[in-house]
């Protein structure tokens, strides 16, 4: 399910952006590490693939 943007604040982690719930990449982001918005990164490939 589709929901509201966010990325890691984490500078190890890919310069990306999330926007679904079930990504196996966003669900890594620990909560402490979560930000809203795109951060300017491109969607994630994964997310991409979940339409």
């Amino acid at each position: 399910m589709k929901v509201r943007a966010y990325h890691s604040s984490n500078i190890s982690d890919p310069d990306v952006h999330h926007d679904h719930d079930d990504c196996v990449s966003g669900k890594q982001i620990p909560s402490y590490n979560k930000v809203s918005g795109t951060g300017g990164y491109p969607l994630c490939k994964i997310c991409k693939n979940l339409g």
